[in-house]
């Protein structure tokens, strides 16, 4: 604070030199009484718990005592210099920072001003005697003057008390803009960035969205072939089986008849066997018959000897004999010609035998295979009834994956919806979160100018 502007308070107050004339005149009185007019100020003080608060104890009382002698004595002085006034600013500054209220300063003033006026009135009007004019005058100036020093006092130190108080006010108003916009900055920069990073999302998620709709799409295409195909081997299965239990009766039927013809061709080489058998015997007859053949051809021989040594009374008998033996010799031709047939007929039955034995192993043959092809029948039908199984099931799945890809795809476009309407409102965000720095920029510079 200038010199100049101590001056103008001064003159503003009405202190003169007359009126720091008398303060010094009043600095002997004052600082004789002031330390009983201070003791009752502080036991006052003790009664109030809001002001009682700033003082931990008596020697910090006591030390607040001697720092008001000193600076009633600094008053007193009269000089109001600019050493007064630091002294002054740094009362305001304490009260300021200790957050003492004008009202209690001013009360304490009030207290210790009232003390001192009575003092000087009692001195101009001793008890018992007649006030003397001059001397009440005198004490009124006093009064006055002390009066205008205090408030000059408390003037100086409540300014500084409001300008201290208002630089904390301001300091503490843009403190708080400046945490106040530094959280907003965080917010609105976090929100800005959250909006963008949404907006990236939602467009990301729209786009694999359309994607997974295009390939539900394909999917559902591919699943209505698939259940096509499926349906069309569902079909060739059927038809399959079909086929596999026709062949199946077919190789059955022809196991069958082959087994009847095992039947037959056993009972055929047994009737064969049985005519070698028989044609054997016949051959025994034969070789029998032709033994007699040659015997009676020797008898008719020995005959024909006999007879010609007869004569003529043999010649009747030669011609028997004769005829026996042309008998006999017809006998061992038609015996040779049955025993060259039966022979024949012999060798042709064992060649029958035979032949039938061997149809007899063919036909056993085939009657394995065809138990063999039965049992590969009876397995192949067993795996078209699995195919068969597997395709209706197959069928029922396909159809299943076409429901589900319907489903899939109806909740992608929902999906893309959404996406769209969360980057209108990213946008939106966006948009507002600019609108909300500006407004908050707007509200700060005015506070910081208030």
């Amino acid at each position: 604070m200038s010199e100049t502007h101590i001056d103008q308070r001064l003159k503003f107050m009405g202190i003169d030199e007359e009126t720091k004339t008398i303060l010094r005149e009043l600095r002997p009185l004052v600082a004789s009484a002031l330390p009983n007019v201070l003791d009752g100020f502080y036991a006052t003080i003790r009664q109030w718990p809001e002001v009682a608060r700033f003082f931990t104890g008596e020697s910090h009382i006591n030390g607040a005592k001697n720092a008001q002698v000193r600076h009633w004595d600094s008053i007193l002085a009269g000089s109001f210099s600019t050493e007064y006034v630091a002294s002054v600013r740094r009362i305001g500054e304490v009260h300021a920072r200790i957050g003492l209220e004008p009202r209690w300063y001013i009360g304490g003033y009030a207290s210790i001003v009232a003390e001192v006026s009575k003092l000087i009135i009692g001195l101009a009007t001793p008890k018992g005697f007649m006030a003397d004019p001059k001397a009440l005058a005198k004490a009124q100036s006093q009064v006055a003057a002390f009066t205008k020093a205090a408030m000059l006092d408390m003037d100086f130190a409540i300014s500084i008390y409001l300008e201290e108080s208002e630089k904390a006010r301001t300091q503490i108003v843009r403190q708080i803009a400046d945490t106040f916009e530094a959280s907003v900055s965080r917010v609105v920069e976090t929100v800005a960035s959250a909006s963008t990073e949404l907006s990236v999302t939602a467009r990301s998620m729209s786009s694999i969205a359309e994607a997974t709709s295009d390939r539900a799409t394909t999917v559902a295409a591919a699943a209505e072939e698939a259940t096509a195909n499926v349906s069309v081997v569902a079909a060739a299965s059927e038809q399959m089986a079909s086929s596999v239990r026709e062949i199946a009766q077919q190789v059955s039927s022809s196991s069958r008849v082959a087994g009847e013809a095992v039947v037959i061709a056993n009972s055929s080489a047994q009737t064969i066997q049985n005519l070698s058998i028989a044609a054997d015997k016949i051959g025994e007859v034969v070789s029998m018959i032709s033994d007699i053949a040659g015997q009676t051809n020797l008898l008719a021989l020995n005959a024909t000897i006999e007879s010609a040594r007869a004569g003529e009374a043999g010649k009747g008998f030669a011609v028997v004999a004769s005829e026996v033996k042309s008998l006999a010799n017809q006998t061992a031709r038609a015996t040779e010609d049955i025993s060259r047939q039966i022979g024949e007929m012999q060798s042709a039955t064992k060649s029958a035998v035979e032949a039938i034995t061997e149809i007899q192993r063919t036909i056993d043959e085939i009657n394995s295979v065809s138990m063999a092809i039965n049992a590969a029948v009876e397995e192949q039908s067993a795996a078209t009834s699995e195919i068969m199984r597997n395709t209706q099931e197959a069928s029922i799945g396909t159809q299943d994956v076409s429901r589900n890809i319907t489903h899939v795809q109806q909740g992608a476009n929902e999906t893309g919806e959404a996406a769209g309407e969360v980057v209108s409102a990213a946008e939106e965000l966006s948009r507002q979160s600019e609108v909300l720095k500006g407004e908050v920029t707007t509200f700060l510079d005015s506070i910081r100018a208030a």
